[in-house]
């Protein structure tokens, strides 16, 4: 479990630096990355979600404690044509953060699995009690 704390507080701290200087899509590789780092999917698609989620969502409320977001969040309301509804735009903001945080978790978990994959030979194969067998009609022959 602390390997999986250490991944989501890497990836938070990476996609929060890098949101803060502008670079919005290392959200993604820091995600891609936690898909990688982690043996479970659903553990790496938490991760990437939680990444998204801190590192879209902190600069909003940074801005929101210094300048107010309302007036802004609300005249894009209006241009989206959702008048008086301020929180759609923010909401969206939001919701991308943490789909391309899943979208690369999910990248990086599906990369590890077929590089896992990869490495297993269909031909041999280890049984129950740790012996190989081999199944290629060519590796048998002598």
């Amino acid at each position: 479990m602390s390997r999986f704390a250490l991944v989501i507080v890497g990836a938070v701290v990476l996609s929060l630096a890098a949101m803060l200087l502008g670079l919005w899509w290392v959200t993604f590789l820091a995600a891609l990355a936690a898909g990688v780092a982690l043996s479970r999917t659903w553990m790496a698609l938490v991760a990437g979600a939680i990444a998204g989620l801190v590192a879209w969502s902190e600069p909003l409320i940074v801005a929101q404690a210094q300048y107010g977001l309302a007036p802004a969040a609300t005249a894009l309301a209006a241009i989206m044509g959702v008048k008086g509804a301020a929180l759609v735009p923010i909401a969206l903001t939001v919701l991308t953060g943490v789909l391309l945080g899943l979208s690369g978790a999910w990248l990086g978990a599906a990369a590890r699995v077929v590089a896992i994959s990869l490495g297993r030979s269909p031909a041999v194969e280890k049984l129950r009690d740790q012996r190989l067998e081999v199944k290629d009609s060519v590796l048998t022959k002598g």
